[in-house]
């Protein structure tokens, strides 16, 4: 129990996401002429977007004397927009899918 609360503080990870999305395209007068459903299965790896940056580097660490979170080194890029995303899939969906 206690390293699963302590996992994502020790290695790195990737995680996979569904994301479906909907759209339409309305007339002037709010008359629905077209829908579309998508789904994208994205997995977030471990490697950073700007690869000045090993995998390895915490986004924050702890100082051993204070207790306290410290930033590290990471780079502008990676410390606002963090680790790649990449697709996997698309498809697109059918009424009845969704």
């Amino acid at each position: 129990d206690v390293l699963a609360v302590l996992g994502n503080i020790l290695t790195t990870r990737d995680d996979t996401f569904t994301i479906r999305a909907y759209g339409e395209l309305a007339s002037r007068e709010g008359v629905v002429l077209s829908r579309a459903w998508c789904e994208a299965v994205v997995q977030r790896g471990i490697n950073y977007v700007d690869p000045v940056n090993s995998p390895e580097t915490p986004v924050k660490k702890i100082n051993m004397k204070s207790g306290a979170l410290e930033e590290t080194e990471l780079s502008a890029v990676n410390k606002a927009f963090g680790r790649k995303f990449n697709i996997v899939s698309f498809r697109w969906l059918s009424p009845e899918e969704v």
